[in-house]
């Protein structure tokens, strides 16, 4: 690789995260037209690095690519929840499975720790929207990162990065005792050495989280 495509490679990079955060945040909106050529005049960029990141945020589904109109912030509805919610099931067990009896009981015990922190701040999401982050990158970041599996990694991230973009407008209604109590019986399930309750635990987990994200949608 020259250095003139590493250059293009970082910045690309940069851009995919750039425009994921503005997706996920809302200051773009879903449906709305992607406008490269502004794109490139307010980022100071060429648009192949632009067009390059966003092919990438398509192949994720965060941006839909429509023949000879151009490309779209993806649309927001109850059928990409269902979507997203089953294959998260799928690929979560297949994660959980793989990284049982991989993670230190040291870990779980902080995980356990962390959760009673979060017992302790409240349990109605306030806006506050680094607390269910925290907790998701506690529970199910740890599990994926001891699945020796970048692959899965990367899209089970990106499904949950996908969620995200219907919390930031539905949070209010989030109810983070009931996600506290859910991680807490995957955690403790772990610990006991039970990988099939813990993948029992997982998969009533994301029953729960379809079920209250969807009951906010409607």
């Amino acid at each position: 690789m020259t250095k003139n495509q590493l250059s293009r490679y970082v910045l690309t990079d940069e851009l995919y995260k750039l425009l994921k955060d503005q997706i996920i945040s809302h200051i773009m909106s879903a449906g709305d037209k992607i406008n490269i050529d502004k794109l490139t005049r307010e980022l100071g960029v060429s648009n192949i690095p632009i067009r390059e990141a966003l092919f990438r945020l398509a192949s994720e589904g965060f941006v839909t690519n429509v023949p000879f109109k151009g490309m779209f912030v993806a649309e927001m509805n109850l059928k990409d929840i269902d979507d997203i919610f089953e294959i998260r099931n799928h690929l979560e067990e297949l994660a959980i499975r793989k990284a049982a009896l991989l993670i230190p009981r040291e870990r779980l015990e902080q995980i356990l720790l962390e959760l009673g922190n979060h017992e302790q701040e409240g349990a109605v999401w306030n806006g506050e929207e680094n607390r269910l982050l925290s907790m998701n990158e506690g529970l199910h970041g740890t599990i994926l990162s001891y699945t020796s599996n970048s692959i899965l990694q990367q899209m089970v991230t990106s499904l949950i990065e996908r969620i995200y973009r219907y919390l930031n407008l539905y949070h209010y209604q989030i109810d983070l005792a009931a996600e506290r109590i859910e991680h807490e019986s995957i955690v403790q399930a772990l610990l006991a050495g039970d990988t099939e309750q813990a993948v029992a635990s997982m998969r009533v987990h994301l029953q729960e989280a379809h079920r209250r994200l969807r009951a906010n949608v409607n």
